[in-house]
């Protein structure tokens, strides 16, 4: 047993669990979606890390600089990938967030908690939420 695979093996075992996904459900192949805000300066101020696949969207990464934050960036991100995301097919979106970081964002914007995983890390809870688009 190898507990610090190179990443040729992580690749491989990414790979073999798709194959074996595709086989059960399907190929539909994760797409990304990224959506990056700049400053007048060209200086990345916030962006969107995620991806789309089997109907759904994937927000991986919202960020805001904290000079930036409150001013409605991250709504406006949040509203394009969405908007991207329904071109694409997708119906839903989920995502997950630490309870010192956006929770009560994304319940403004319809999203809701089906889950609360306590204690990650220790007195703090991890959220996953979805949202039907």
């Amino acid at each position: 047993m190898n507990i610090t695979p190179n990443e040729n093996e992580i690749k491989y075992i990414r790979e073999a669990l798709r194959q074996f996904n595709d086989i059960s459900v399907g190929d539909d192949a994760h797409k990304p979606l990224n959506v990056v805000e700049y400053d007048d300066a060209g200086n990345i101020i916030a962006g969107i890390v995620g991806g789309t696949y089997w109907g759904w969207l994937y927000v991986d990464v919202l960020w805001v600089h904290e000079e930036h934050r409150k001013k409605g960036i991250g709504s406006r991100l949040l509203r394009k990938a969405e908007r991207e995301a329904v071109c694409r097919g997708c119906h839903h979106v989920h995502l997950d967030t630490m309870s010192w970081q956006a929770p009560e964002f994304y319940k403004r914007h319809g999203y809701e908690v089906i889950a609360i995983l306590p204690d990650i890390p220790t007195g703090n809870q991890k959220y996953l939420l979805t949202k039907a688009l």
